[in-house]
């Protein structure tokens, strides 16, 4: 299932479960509950990165990141490889929207110039949490990445844990993405508003 959210013929991305495909420039955000429903989309859309020659891109807690290259390997993909080569990488991230954007942005240079066509990233939430960033510093991130994602060559994937927010905060988180995944399918996300309006608001 192709979702296409750009006027011209953006490349698509396949997203690694299903025939699902997304395009670059694309902000997806994907709520779970499990640890198996939250490695059901993040560990095929890393592993279809990696077999692909995508440069891959997880905000995690070195945990997360342990966690994902076992899931990785015991599908045999080559992580360890991954990791040394930097086709993965796996960084904590920064505690303000701003030194994030600024981490984005040189991180989608370096791929540029590398050879890689584009970045495909992803993160969840859970790890800002757990480093102190607060939920409106989250969601300030998301709506300045949300702004700027379109004429990037970024691709992000933005996982909730659903028992770590709250109502409100997961009502807040759907407003800065145009697309969500539900279960395996990618749908528009009809919550979703305008950046300026959001930043505004915070």
């Amino acid at each position: 299932m192709c979702i296409q959210t750009k006027d011209d013929a953006s490349t698509k991305v396949g997203l690694g479960f299903g025939d699902v495909t997304a395009t670059i420039g694309d902000h997806i955000a994907h709520f779970y509950r499990t640890r198996d429903q939250k490695f059901d989309v993040l560990g095929p859309y890393i592993a279809e990165g990696i077999r692909g020659g995508d440069r891959c891109l997880l905000h995690c807690s070195p945990e997360d990141g342990k966690q994902l290259c076992e899931w990785l390997t015991s599908k045999s993909v080559d992580a360890d490889g991954a990791v040394s080569s930097q086709q993965l990488i796996m960084d904590a991230g920064e505690a303000t929207g701003d030194a994030q954007m600024t981490l984005a942005a040189g991180i989608e240079a370096k791929t540029l110039k590398a050879g890689y066509k584009f970045v495909r990233s992803s993160g969840d939430w859970g790890w800002a949490l757990a480093g102190g960033t607060s939920i409106r510093e989250m969601l300030r991130w998301e709506a300045l990445l949300d702004n700027a994602i379109e004429d990037s060559k970024i691709i992000a994937l933005c996982q909730f844990d659903l028992t770590q927010f709250g109502a409100n905060d997961l009502l807040e988180a759907l407003r800065t993405h145009p697309l969500c995944i539900m279960g395996q399918i990618l749908v528009p996300n009809p919550f979703h508003e305008s950046s300026d309006v959001i930043l505004e608001d915070l």
